[in-house]
């Protein structure tokens, strides 16, 4: 039975098979090339991700509080350290009085890294370009300040209070996981400081700014005895004020890198005060061009009796030389 074949549409000479076998082999291979590519940027951001997880950790820390043979607890308070942005003489002279002074207790009150570049614009005020230096630099930083932080006072127990650079990771996060619990947590531990800065390795206590630390405070604050610690209270002109009137108790407080207090007393309360230590790093950023800043180097000095009674001081820090370090030295 002979039917007609429609070879209309059909191939059927060798050199058009051949035009379409070269054609087809020539996307083949350059899929392959862009395949390669790929995993080329894949590998290289694998191997810069291997480096920085591979750098020189401190060992484990446990932290095991010294024998009480006085009756006071001294306690130190940095803030705002920003990382590759860091201070460096006002961190060495910090260092310094850490050493002499030798704390039982530290707390670092909030953004110690910058976590600027691309994570700059998770801020939750505006958006800064931060190009100067990687993430990478800002970590390698964060981790040279806590290991000379903790050979300075090898028997202090550190407390780590995430402040809003901090806290730039897992907004990053958030929009990279489109706010997947599971894919959010594992994207965290891989990127964000708590766990790149080794601070349960190193015996650090860490309170991130997500999370309530203490019954019927906001999140992120903590407690420890008659004082309150936050990262973020007040960004006003009148900042010490407007904190001490909003706890309506004794609150030290960072975010703003300057250098201020106040007092308050009030009704069924009695005397309380705020205190803000000033900053640890730079006193004026290229971002802020040519406006002053008004920014001050300092650090905050606790002095805890039993009873909990305390004395806070203020400790400026000007071109590299503490003021108390002076001091200290008889100078």
């Amino acid at each position: 039975m002979n039917e007609e074949i429609d070879l209309s549409n059909k191939l059927v000479s060798d050199s058009d098979a051949m035009n379409r076998v070269v054609k087809a082999q020539a996307e083949l291979a350059k899929a392959r090339a862009e395949v390669s590519a790929l995993r080329k940027d894949r590998d290289d951001a694998l191997d810069e991700y291997n480096a920085l997880r591979a750098a020189k950790f401190p060992i484990k820390r446990d932290y095991t509080p010294k024998p009480k043979t006085k009756t006071e607890t001294v306690r130190i308070i940095a803030n705002d350290v920003h990382g590759s942005m860091m201070d460096r003489p006002a961190v060495e002279a910090f260092l310094a009085d850490v050493r002499r002074i030798q704390p039982d207790e530290i707390v670092l009150n909030g953004d110690i890294v910058e976590c600027g570049g691309f994570l700059a614009k998770h801020h939750a005020a505006n958006y800064i370009a931060q190009t100067t230096y990687s993430y990478q630099d800002d970590i390698a930083h964060g981790n040279w300040f806590l290991d000379q932080l903790q050979d300075a006072a090898p028997n202090a127990q550190i407390h780590f209070i995430e402040g809003n650079h901090e806290d730039r990771v897992e907004r990053w996060v958030i929009d990279e996981t489109m706010s997947n619990s599971r894919d959010s947590e594992f994207l965290r531990q891989l990127n964000a400081p708590e766990f790149l800065l080794k601070l349960k390795e190193r015996g650090v206590i860490y309170y991130r700014r997500s999370e309530t630390h203490v019954p019927g405070l906001p999140p992120g604050w903590i407690k420890m005895g008659k004082i309150f610690f936050v990262h973020e209270l007040s960004g006003s002109k009148n900042a010490a004020s407007d904190s001490v009137s909003r706890t309506a108790g004794n609150v030290v407080f960072a975010h703003t890198h300057r250098e201020d207090s106040a007092t308050r007393v009030l009704p069924g309360v009695g005397l309380v005060k705020a205190w803000n230590p000033g900053c640890l790093c730079q006193r004026q950023p290229l971002w802020r061009h040519s406006d002053p800043t008004g920014w001050s180097h300092g650090y905050g000095y606790q002095v805890i009796a039993k009873s909990g009674e305390f004395l806070h001081i203020n400790v400026p820090i000007w071109e590299g030389r503490s003021l108390l370090g002076n001091m200290l030295d008889g100078r």
